[in-house]
């Protein structure tokens, strides 16, 4: 039962985030963002249901080490949602006492401040396309580590191997970090007076148009979620398509794209390309890089890669109202599954 407490977590996440959804229904079909922000409830719903599963699911454990690795993530997210309470119940009580605080921080001159800020060049991005890559620049180091450290024998004097010791990793910082955004971003949108000040400096360089709505690094990391049950080369693959492919359509688009993908779009036939080359080479890199954990042919290998690349520009060419940052990794990694499958 030492899992509880981490998918308890994450369930209530998802119950909060459906009752803000729909407290404020109108405003979000108004601005296309109602299924955005529903789907992302489910994702935290359906992370806290598979969260017993994950770390053992390629290579069942001993429940003397399973229950062990439970215990420690769900130890350190009680210590971190325990800073976070007592934090925001103090930033309350102050800017309750005091008129001048509360209106020093009204959320609505922090919009004003943030769009005022807000640089839409290539160097801008650059760094914010850089912060993305740092969730599979994650993913890949610590499935190096505990490659690393299952040579030297060290995993199996703890009764672990590369799966259960990265998969653990993997998911407690990367649950870590969605546990801190997501308290972060439901306390910007509904009290946002709570906030202490080190966490609104995080928000200045979001899009002006996510300051209504969820930061897009948090289902970018909860759409990863599915794939910590396939092979590593599906799992590694989704997340540099997701995060890379991605943003080398965008910047090539930014700084050489003239030519615009379709009518009132900002997007760029150039940029377009970019994308579905970059998916196309990341899953035959990928899946040859890692292919002693999932040996299949090059025929599979390069279908994977057809298939991965016509779904990311499907979702490049159509997608409007549902991030990209959610269906990229949920539809190229479910193509190249199936195609696993077959």
């Amino acid at each position: 039962m030492n899992y509880l407490p981490t998918s308890l977590i994450f369930i209530g996440y998802s119950v909060l985030t459906f009752i803000y959804v729909i407290k404020n229904r109108t405003e979000k079909i108004k601005n296309h963002l109602l299924l955005n922000e529903i789907l992302i409830a489910i994702l935290f719903l359906a992370t806290g249901l598979l969260f017993p599963f994950m770390i053992q699911n390629q290579s069942p454990l001993p429940l003397e080490s399973l229950s062990f690795l439970w215990f420690l993530t769900s130890l350190i997210f009680l210590i971190e949602m325990s800073v976070w309470i007592t934090t925001l119940l103090y930033n309350a009580i102050v800017s309750k006492k005091s008129p001048e605080i509360m209106a020093e921080r009204d959320y609505n001159n922090y919009c004003v401040k943030v769009t005022d800020r807000w640089i839409d060049d290539f160097k801008s991005e650059f760094g914010r396309k850089f912060l993305h890559l740092f969730t599979t620049f994650v993913i890949l180091f610590f499935w190096s580590l505990g490659t690393i450290l299952e040579n030297l024998g060290i995993l199996s004097q703890f009764n672990l191997d590369n799966y259960s010791f990265s998969h653990w990793l993997i998911i407690t910082i990367g649950f870590g970090f969605v546990i801190m955004f997501q308290v972060a971003d439901l306390t910007r949108l509904n009290k946002f007076y709570m906030l202490p000040n080190w966490a609104k400096r995080w928000f200045l360089s979001i899009r002006p148009e996510e300051l209504n709505t969820f930061v897009a690094s948090t289902p970018l990391v909860l759409s990863l979620i599915p794939f910590i049950f396939a092979p590593f080369p599906i799992l590694a693959s989704v997340a540099l398509i997701t995060t890379g492919a991605d943003a080398a359509a965008c910047l090539i688009g930014k700084k050489y794209g003239t030519h615009s993908l379709k009518k009132d779009s900002n997007k760029t036939i150039e940029g377009f390309i970019t994308g579905g080359v970059t998916s196309f080479l990341i899953v035959l890199i990928v899946m040859n890089l890692y292919h002693v954990w999932m040996p299949v042919s090059f025929i599979k290998i390069l279908f994977m890669a057809i298939v991965s690349t016509v779904l990311f520009l499907l979702v490049d060419f159509f997608a409007n109202h549902i991030s990209d940052n959610i269906l990229n990794p949920i539809l190229t990694g479910f193509g190249m599954w199936v195609i696993l499958l077959l």
